[in-house]
C-alpha cells in the first residue's frame, strides 16, 4: 500500500503558506518534519510513502495535475495549517476528480481545530491532534477494510454523519518514536539564512509548552496537541510537556551526522527544560561539529548552560521578547521580568551566539506607538543579531482570539488568513489597523537597512551560497504582501 504526503503549490493568490510553524507565508524553506514522524511509523510498519513538496520543488496547478494523474498511490495526505486550508481544499477537488474513490487524510492544526470543514465524502478522513499512531491505525483499518467506529482521534462521515471518535490523548513515551523519515526529502531545496553551512535539517525534542501566554501558538504540530487537548478540557489549559531523553537525541544528532547534515535547527517551541538534561545533551554533541540553534524563553537560560551551548555549536537561540514593556508583558500572561530579558541577551554576545529576537506588534491594548517605537529602538541599542518583528494574529483556538472578537479589535469581524510578517487584522481605539503595518514596515527597514548592521552581516558571510540565500530571505521579507484584502470588513 503507497501513501502520498502532499505539500501542493499555492492554489491561491498568496504565496504558499509556511507549514512548520504555521503563522505566516515563510521567509525560507523548512522541511516538514511532522510528516517525516508519521512517515517514519509508516514505513517501520511495511507502508511505501512519497513525500512531495511542490512549493521546493516550484511546481504550478499544471504540474500538480499531471503528477496526481500519473500517480498510483492508494491514499493521498494533507497537513494543513489555518494559512493553507483554501489551497489544501482545492488540492483535495483535484485528487477527487482524478482519482475519484482514493482515501484522503487531512491532519494538523486546522483539521483538528475544525475536522467538519474537512470531512467532504466518505473517502475523505481526519487525524486529530498528535498523529502518529493514529495515522497508522487509520491506514490498518482503511487497507482491511475494517470498521473506524473505534479509532481513537479521527473523525469521518458514516451513513451522512459525520462521526467524531473519542481523543486518544498525548502520546506518552516520545522515545518509542521512529527518527523522522528525512531520506524522503530533497535536501538541496531547505535552508537556514542563520547559519553557514549546509545541508540543513530541523529537529524536535520535545513537544508543548507550559507556559500561559494568552496570544501564542506554539509550532504547528504542537498547537493541533493542544487543540485536541481543549476540546476535552473546555478550558485554555494545556496537555504536559512531552520530553525527548538527552540520549534519544543525542543519537539522532549522531545519525544525523553520519547522513551528512552540517546544521540542525531544533524546532522545539521550548528546547531549554532544565540544566541537567539540556547540558547532558551539550555534553554528547560537541564533538559532532554541527552548527545548531533553537528556541528558548529568556528565563530557562543562564550562564551554565548558554556557555555548555556554545561550546556544542549553537550558533543562535530565538528568543519571545514580545515587548521591553514590563506593563505589557503582565498583561499578555508572559510571566517575564524586562531584566531577564536583557541578561539573557548579555549572556548569549558574552559566548558569540546569535540572539535572534521576536517582537510582537498589537499584542495587547496597552500597546502605543510610543511603546512599538522604543521597542525598535532598544532592539537596536542592545545588539541584537536579527529581529523578526510582527503583527500579533488572533489565531482561533487561543485565549487571544476570543478576547480581540469578544472586544471587537479584529477588523475583519473574525479571523482570516493573514500574514503577520507584513499585515494587520488587529486594531485597539489608541492604535489603528493603519499604524501598526506603518510601524511593521518601519521596524524591518530601520533595522534591517542600517549601514553598520548590513557591513556587520557581510562581515560574518563566509560563502557566496551564503550570501545569495541572505538576498533571498530579505526578499521575501521586504516584499510586498498581496493580502491587502485583510483590511477590508468582510
Amino acid at each position: 500500500m503507497k501513501i502520498s504526503f502532499i505539500i501542493p503549490p499555492s492554489l491561491e493568490e498568496h504565496p504558499p503558506a509556511e507549514r512548520v510553524f504555521g503563522c505566516n507565508y515563510g521567509v525560507y524553506p523548512i522541511p516538514n518534519i511532522f510528516i517525516l514522524y508519521v512517515a517514519a511509523i509508516l514505513e517501520k510498519n511495511g507502508y511505501e510513502v512519497k513525500y512531495i513538496d511542490a512549493v521546493t520543488e516550484n511546481w504550478d496547478k499544471n504540474k500538480f495535475e499531471e503528477y496526481i494523474n500519473n500517480d498510483n498511490s492508494d491514499i493521498y495526505s494533507f497537513y494543513t495549517v489555518f494559512l493553507s486550508e483554501e489551497t489544501d481544499k482545492k488540492a483535495h477537488k483535484i485528487i477527487r476528480k482524478l482519482k475519484r474513490n482514493k482515501p484522503i487524510i487531512f491532519f494538523g492544526p486546522q483539521p483538528t481545530f475544525k475536522p467538519e470543514k474537512y470531512i467532504f465524502d466518505e473517502k475523505t478522513f481526519v487525524v486529530r491532534g498528535e498523529p502518529e499512531y493514529t495515522f497508522l491505525e487509520l491506514v490498518q483499518s482503511l487497507k482491511k477494510n475494517k470498521s473506524l467506529d473505534k479509532i481513537k482521534g479521527i473523525s469521518f462521515l458514516k451513513n451522512k454523519k459525520i462521526i467524531h471518535t473519542e481523543t486518544r490523548g498525548v502520546i506518552e513515551n516520545l522515545n518509542d518514536l521512529p527518527f523522522p523519515a528525512r531520506h524522503l526529502l530533497n535536501s538541496k531545496n531547505y535552508y537556514n539564512p542563520k547559519f553557514s553551512r549546509k545541508p540543513f535539517t530541523v529537529m524536535i525534542t520535545s513537544r508543548g509548552c507550559s507556559h500561559r501566554c494568552y496570544y501564542c501558538i506554539p509550532n504547528s504540530s504542537s498547537f493541533a496537541r493542544e487543540l485536541e487537548w481543549r476540546k476535552v478540557k473546555c478550558d485554555y489549559s494545556k496537555p504536559g510537556v512531552g520530553l525527548r531523553s538527552s540520549w534519544s537525541v543525542i543519537e539522532e544528532f549522531k545519525q544525523l551526522k553520519k547522513e551528512g547534515y552540517a546544521s540542525i535547527s531544533i524546532l522545539d517551541d521550548q528546547f531549554i527544560w532544565g540544566e541537567k538534561r539540556a547540558i547532558e545533551i551539550c555534553n554528547g554533541i560537541k564533538k559532532l561539529d554541527i552548527e545548531w540553534g533553537c528556541l528558548s524563553r529568556a528565563d530557562h537560560l543562564n550562564e551554565k548552560i548558554v556557555k555548555a551551548m556554545s561550546e556544542a555549536g549553537c550558533k543562535y537561540i530565538d528568543i519571545g521578547i514580545e515587548s521591553f514593556d514590563q506593563k505589557i508583558l503582565d498583561d499578555i500572561k508572559k510571566d517575564m521580568k524586562v531584566e531577564t530579558l536583557f541578561k539573557a541577551i548579555t549572556l548569549l554576545k558574552k559566548y558569540k551566539i546569535d540572539a535572534k529576537l521576536n517582537i510582537l506588534m498589537g499584542v495587547s491594548p496597552l500597546q502605543t506607538k510610543k511603546s512599538i517605537n522604543k521597542d525598535i529602538e532598544i532592539s537596536k541599542r542592545i545588539g541584537a543579531d536579527l529581529v523578526m518583528f510582527q503583527v500579533c494574529t488572533p489565531f482561533p483556538g487561543t485565549e487571544f482570539h476570543d478576547i480581540a472578537l469578544k472586544n471587537g479589535w479584529i477588523t475583519t469581524g473574525d479571523y482570516i488568513p493573514t500574514d503577520p510578517l507584513k499585515q494587520s487584522i488587529i486594531e485597539y481605539p489608541n492604535l489603528s489597523n493603519k499604524e501598526l503595518k506603518e510601524l511593521l514596515k518601519k521596524a524591518n527597514k530601520s533595522f534591517y537597512l542600517r549601514l553598520s548592521y548590513i557591513f556587520g552581516r557581510l562581515i560574518k558571510t563566509t560563502s557566496l551560497s551564503e550570501l545569495k540565500e541572505n538576498i533571498r530571505t530579505a526578499w521575501r521579507l521586504f516584499g510586498e504582501g498581496n493580502n491587502s484584502n485583510n483590511s477590508k470588513k468582510r
